[in-house]
């Protein structure tokens, strides 16, 4: 029996607990259903999420698209005592929700991280620093965005206030359906 990243389970083990993480179920389950130990399931999924995360390019190339977004779950659903500290959150620009920001390459690679605020000056280093000079950015209107062309890049944008989604291949949906993939699986386990 090799032991793989300092987890020693037999193959039909990883099998079983591979099954029952991409069902997206919870630690609690896959020790239920493959009868492993809590510390081994732990331990197995910790190096299972470090061997995903490093097939994420450092630098992304070609054509990406960029969005953000707000994580904070609605606010019928708070509890009363969050509802009693803070008042209701509005939509978008000035909301309490923690801001998100994303980078979708279009061959499929994906990065999120949350970041202090939506504005061009969190935005734009983070651009510099993880899509490479040359590549075609597609965005929304995002007053964040605006200069990118002027740094280098490839700039398109679709108007989401004008109920544009698409022009031709100029579209974020690519980085909206992760961002939502992303909600619904927090909300599934009681996240916001």
């Amino acid at each position: 029996m090799p032991k793989l990243g300092g987890v020693k389970l037999i193959r039909y083990q990883w099998k079983a607990l591979l099954r029952w993480f991409l069902r997206c179920q919870s630690v609690n389950v896959v020790v239920e259903e493959t009868g492993i130990s809590k510390y081994k399931v732990l331990k197995a999924l910790t190096l299972v999420r470090q061997v995903m995360s490093v097939d994420i390019p450092d630098v992304f190339e070609g054509e990406v698209e960029v969005d953000e977004t707000y994580l904070g779950g609605q606010w019928k659903f708070k509890r009363k005592s969050v509802k009693r500290k803070q008042k209701p959150s509005k939509r978008g620009l000035g909301t309490t929700k923690q801001p998100v920001f994303g980078i979708l390459a279009r061959n499929g690679k994906v990065w999120a991280t949350i970041v202090p605020d939506t504005e061009a000056r969190d935005l734009i280093p983070i651009i510099e620093k993880r899509v490479k000079r040359g590549t075609k950015i597609n965005s929304d209107t995002w007053r964040a965005y605006t200069g990118l062309a002027t740094k280098g890049y490839v700039h398109r944008t679709v108007e989401h206030a004008k109920e544009e989604y698409a022009k031709g291949k100029n579209h974020i949906n690519g980085l909206e359906g992760f961002f939502g993939y992303l909600k619904r699986q927090l909300a599934s386990r009681g996240g916001d």
